[in-house]
């Protein structure tokens, strides 16, 4: 069993997805581009690879363990079968091809990465492809522009259209997070407005529990089996300016901590960027409500 769907997969979700022990596949994203022969193309994820990055971060054992219903174990095993296998390739100076991902071949001592582009791992471009205007001859110079016009004015419009939904959404997200402070607030008030009518006796104390909203996308720095080195770390990374917190345990009860949680995914998509050049290269991003 190779691990080519598995990656795959990850790829449409996740900024990062690590081979422990081998090497990471790293994606950016890109707007919408057109080129010098009229072909437009919607935004998308341009992916390269990494062999520095070899700490296992748990995603694609967690994964596989999921997919198959088999434990944690068993799928380190599968991965350790497919990167032993990896090695063989580069001793003996094989391509090792990843299917719908790219090709990792050996020249001279490098190591070089050629993507597929016939994928597009970007969610939000999901149904666009690449639109090409070919040039029709006629008589009248203006013709032809008007129909190539009218070809980047339907594509135009509907990324536009995409755009808006996508940001309609968002905006529905964030109005529900206000209409809960203020449903919090009112009830407090009316709390309080019915002690003021218990004359002889004190006030009440009303406790209210509001919810913290820090936002369901976080920038993972990293995971930890002792607990006492999550907070170190949280110390370390508040020192830095980072608003640093930690975000509970995953299934395997590491503790996890990141840099910072983000209300909307474009937010923590920018943050990562930063995160990446600035300080770690392994970071990524977790959707994650946390209670």
């Amino acid at each position: 069993m190779n691990l080519d769907k598995y990656i795959e997969d990850l790829l449409y979700r996740n900024e990062c997805v690590v081979i422990p022990n081998f090497g990471a596949f790293i994606t950016s994203t890109n707007s919408t581009n057109i080129n010098s022969e009229g072909i437009f193309t919607p935004p998308f994820k341009s992916i390269s690879f990494n062999k520095k990055i070899k700490k296992n971060d748990g995603v694609l054992a967690t994964y596989i363990s999921d997919l198959n219903n088999i434990s944690f174990d068993d799928a380190m095993k599968l991965i350790k079968l497919n990167v032993s296998n990896f090695n063989n390739d580069i001793h003996n100076k094989n391509d090792i091809v990843f299917s719908k991902v790219g090709v990792i071949s050996f020249k001279n001592g490098v190591t070089e990465f050629s993507s597929y582009n016939n994928v597009n791992y970007l969610t939000e471009s999901y149904g666009l492809s690449s639109v090409s205007s070919s040039s029709i001859k006629r008589n009248k110079n203006k013709a032809a522009f008007s129909n190539f016009s009218k070809y980047a004015a339907a594509l135009i419009i509907g990324l536009l259209i995409s755009s808006l939904v996508y940001n309609n959404e968002l905006n529905k997200i964030e109005q529900k997070n206000i209409i809960a402070y203020q449903q919090a607030d009112l009830l407090i008030e009316k709390e309080i407005q019915k002690a003021t009518f218990v004359i002889e006796n004190p006030l009440p104390i009303v406790k209210m529990i509001v919810k913290e909203n820090i936002g369901a996308f976080h920038v993972v720095a990293g995971s930890f089996s002792i607990e006492e080195n999550s907070f170190t770390r949280v110390k370390q990374l508040k020192n830095k300016g980072y608003k640093a917190r930690r975000i509970g345990q995953n299934k395997y009860g590491l503790f996890q901590v990141a840099y910072s949680s983000f209300q909307t995914r474009a937010e923590a998509d920018i943050a990562l960027g930063q995160i990446r050049i600035l300080d770690n290269q392994a970071a990524w991003i977790l959707n994650k409500e946390i209670n």
